[in-house]
């Protein structure tokens, strides 16, 4: 089966690999003018968005001036305090901006440093006061050595034991925050208490912990740890004797003017999930770099970006660093979940690979191999329009249906015996090809590309090959397709090689089920399908004679049933089959990734019920809090958990808020007390591009996407301009690839 690469590139197919390379090398060097004029535009471009209120009630603040001066951007705020600026060209991948706001009886508001980033939106929150507010934006903590007084007071990495179950402390509503506006831990300086939403505290910590810039896998994986830490220390009853969490590296840094689009959809994504161990709370704490933590229970975030580049889904990474774990949704949505495909054409990735054949073990194959007996294939499908391209076919005795965009792919490479469906014209088209007995492919009616879940059914009788098609319990089209068995053969040796370059092994791709990709990767002209699949059905029989009612109950297995997928994991690569058939299981695997990962996980399904919005929790009253000694057990940062959508809540009225003048705002992850900067003697060397002591084929890739724009990280690109010509080019990627060669 197509092994699913959780390692970089075998460096035994060296030569193979570096041939490839030098040949992106010379093509990159070809259209390095062409590409450069052609996505200027594209690739360096930003967004930045925000709303201003006040500060003392919450209200819009209309006719607010708002002011970039670096980037030349200004404009005022509408009836509702909000702003945009759309497509911002930057000459950077990151630039550092100042944001200054003034309106009416009310004091300026600057936003000095925050960071734009290339294809990126920044999410601005200006709350202003009758008194001027600066807030300065550090660079992230993991780039710079901390003060020695926050040093001092941040201590050793904690060792919190598990604590509590989910049902003794239910996600919560709000968190109480012990807000300094310093993003140093210092326990001796003044604060405020502040009780905050929930999500709206991870999202203001995700930011400032995590580049933005990075893979959306770690950044998931960051808003699992940001929130499971705060919610151990909500479940314990604070870390604090007030609070349960500071706003600084005491902590996780907290800033609530500044968001990212791209750390917001982490949060979301990730938001019903929630990770245990023994179904207890687990500290899941995080450093600047694994080789920190220096304990168990400990990411690195670097290193979660770095896993993220190799392949490796939030889930895994997560369950790398906090082994053992298992992860569990807050809320079980009564409809469970589906899949999404994107349509993106790719070599192995953005599909699902059942096995239906194993040539070497002389059997017969699992159950879902139907074809030698009457068979039905029915599942539920969602599409939008305009995202399925392929244009109608011809439908009739040929094996069209290939030209769709393809939804079930189980046909043998230049052989007879095998069957398909796909979406062509945005509507369903089915089709089989008999042993030796001719094909026919037939096509339904209704537009499946309407945002709306179908049910959908094929049927073949095995006696007469007969095939019918329907639509929502409607048939749609019939025909008298070929005789004969269509199954694929038991211990078949497929081709030496298949692939649309003729030198992939056919092992890997002929003997599987493939759905939402065409399984051979023989062309690119035969597209994947866009949108939406759940509840796939599997049975030995003809379920259905005429138009029937569409089920309205989730699938469930029966004597015919041979083999079942509810797609109810929501998270991770297997695809259980639920069907207890006789000689199974037959379990598929995702294969996720690609230039836009899939398929990915989701609650959308034809049940679908919105989570229940939680009760807030009262929170006892706290007296005004006053500077207190350093506390000598402080914490290191660490992440907090998700919780189910929780609705915006109000500070409580009796709370104080910071002082918010000269407050510098939250960073990134700090480093460990025994961190040192880097020096000329430890930084790491150029063409050592991701840093880790080698040169080797990660750091091309990695120069690679530096070029393209697809890795955005300074410290990166200071790594991949090898030549140190302030640009990193095709010179860079050849002067890599050299030294790999000249060893």
């Amino acid at each position: 089966m197509m092994n699913r690469v959780k390692n970089f590139p075998d460096l035994r197919n060296r030569s193979k690999f570096l041939s490839a390379v030098l040949a992106a090398v010379f093509l990159l060097a070809t259209l390095t003018p062409v590409f450069l004029s052609v996505t200027a535009q594209t690739l360096s471009s930003a967004t930045i968005r925000g709303v201003v209120t006040a500060e003392a009630t919450g209200a819009p603040i209309p006719n607010a001036q708002v002011t970039v001066p670096l980037l030349g951007l200004q404009t005022t705020t509408n009836s509702a305090g909000e702003f945009s600026w759309e497509t911002i060209p930057l000459d950077d991948a990151v630039v550092s901006v100042k944001v200054h706001i003034t309106a009416g009886n009310f004091g300026d508001w600057t936003l000095q440093d925050v960071r734009v980033l290339r294809d990126e939106t920044l999410i601005i929150k200006a709350m202003l006061e009758k008194s001027p507010v600066t807030i300065v934006i550090p660079p992230p903590s993991n780039e710079r050595a901390l003060p020695p007084e926050s040093i001092a007071a941040m201590g050793a990495a904690e060792a919190g034991g598990p604590i509590g179950a989910p049902g003794d402390f239910p996600i919560p509503h709000t968190i109480r925050v012990r807000v300094t506006g310093d993003p140093y831990c210092n326990t001796s300086i003044p604060y405020t208490v502040e009780v905050v939403d929930f999500k709206e505290y991870v999202k203001h910590v995700l930011p400032n912990e995590w580049w933005a810039s990075w893979p959306g896998e770690s950044l998931r994986a960051g808003a699992m740890a940001a929130k499971m830490y705060a919610w151990y220390w909500i479940a314990a009853g604070g870390k604090w004797d007030d609070a349960d969490v500071y706003d600084s590296t005491c902590d996780q840094v907290y800033n609530p003017a500044v968001e990212y689009e791209s750390t917001n959809l982490a949060v979301d994504f990730t938001w019903n999930w929630l990770m245990m161990r023994d179904s207890q709370f687990i500290l899941t704490q995080y450093r600047a770099y694994d080789y920190q933590c220096g304990s168990a229970d400990c990411m690195g975030q670097w290193d979660s970006r770095d896993k993220a580049l190799n392949s490796w889904t939030w889930d895994e990474i997560l369950l790398f660093y906090y082994d053992p774990a298992a992860l569990e949704p807050v809320w079980n949505p009564p409809g469970g979940f589906s899949l999404r495909f994107n349509g993106i054409y790719n070599d192995e990735e953005n599909r699902v690979t059942i096995p239906i054949d194993d040539p070497s073990d002389g059997g017969p194959g699992p159950p879902v191999d139907i074809g030698t007996q009457d068979f039905t294939l029915e599942w539920w499908m969602k599409a939008l329009p305009g995202e399925n391209s392929a244009d109608e076919i011809t439908c009739g005795e040929n094996k069209d249906w290939l030209a769709g965009n393809m939804l079930f792919d189980r046909d043998r490479f230049g052989e007879d015996r095998g069957f398909g469906a796909s979406v062509a014209g945005e509507m369903l088209v089915f089709g089989v090809s008999g042993d030796s007995s001719g094909d026919l492919t037939i096509c339904g009616t209704s537009n499946l590309a309407d945002g709306i879940w179908h049910h959908l059914a094929l049927q073949r009788s095995s006696s007469d090959g007969w095939m019918q098609l329907f639509v929502d319990g409607v048939l749609e089209a019939e025909g008298d397709g070929p005789d004969g068995d269509v199954s694929y053969p038991d211990d078949y040796i497929p081709p030496d090689l298949c692939g649309i370059s003729g030198d992939q092994p056919c092992i890997n791709s002929d003997p599987y089920l493939v759905i939402g990709a065409e399984k051979h990767r023989s062309s690119s002209e035969h597209p994947s399908f866009s949108g939406w699949i759940d509840e796939i059905r599997f049975s030995n029989a003809l379920r259905y004679s005429a138009d029937f009612m569409v089920p309205a109950d989730r699938f469930s297995a029966d004597e015919n049933t041979v083999a079942l997928y509810q797609l109810d994991e929501g998270f991770g690569d297997l695809i259980h089959d639920t069907s207890d058939f006789t000689g199974g299981p037959s379990d598929g695997e995702r294969f996720y990734g690609g230039v836009i990962n899939g398929p990915e996980w989701t609650d959308d399904t034809r049940w679908y019920v919105a989570p229940p919005t939680p009760t807030p929790t009262p929170t006892p009253e706290t007296p005004t809090p006053t500077p207190e000694t350093p506390t000598p057990t402080p914490v290191t940062p660490t992440p907090t958990p998700d919780t189910p959508t929780p609705t915006p809540v109000t500070p409580t009225s009796t709370l104080v808020t910071p002082t918010p003048t000269d407050t510098p705002s939250p960073t990134s992850l700090a480093p460990s007390p025994t961190y040192n900067a880097p020096s000329p003697t430890n930084t790491p060397e150029a063409m050592d591009v991701n840093a880790d002591g080698k040169v080797d084929i990660v750091d091309v890739q990695l120069c690679i996407n530096v070029f393209l724009g697809v890795e955005l990280d300074p410290d990166i690109f200071a790594l991949a301009d090898v030549n140190g010509d302030g640009n990193v080019n095709v010179i860079d990627v050849q002067q890599i690839v050299n030294s790999i060669l000249m060893g």
